[in-house]
């Protein structure tokens, strides 16, 4: 299928889906590296309880050091995927629990997140902007 752009449609969801598991599998290898490389230059990370990272070396050092405190076990359940020109948007829910390396129980967690894909020169597609939040209230809040 193709858009009236002359766009492959099924080609560029079937990129992004690779681009998606590649993520959950660097996610859950522990490899920062591997995590960040699916970024833009210019990404955007926005973790929950973190500040905003911007480019891809501040997404690879907040994430080394999120993977080195944490093994995560992570999966994503996609809700929709929509293209428009050079970008797509991606809106799920995720699961996900951290074993602290240091010892002790898995920390779990549910939420949800969007991630925005930007279609780079070649064809290829990177993560542009990514942000998730959890679905569990703060302490204290009585929802």
């Amino acid at each position: 299928m193709t858009t009236p752009g002359g766009q492959d449609t099924v080609g560029d969801l079937e990129t992004i889906q690779r681009l998606r598991e590649a993520h959950v599998a660097a996610l859950n290898a522990g490899d920062a590296d591997a995590w960040a490389s699916l970024f833009t230059d210019d990404g955007v990370q926005m973790p929950p309880n973190a500040p905003t990272n911007r480019g891809r070396e501040a997404v690879r050092a907040w994430s080394r050091a999120f993977l080195e405190v944490f093994r995560p076990a992570f999966a994503l359940s996609v809700a929709e995927v929509r293209l428009a020109g050079d970008w797509a948007f991606e809106r799920g829910a995720y699961r996900i629990a951290l074993t602290p390396r240091a010892g002790g129980e898995p920390i779990p967690d549910v939420g949800k997140y969007i991630t925005i894909y930007q279609r780079l020169p070649g064809g290829t597609w990177g993560i542009a902007r990514d942000v998730w939040n959890t679905d569990h209230p703060l302490p204290g809040t009585g929802r």
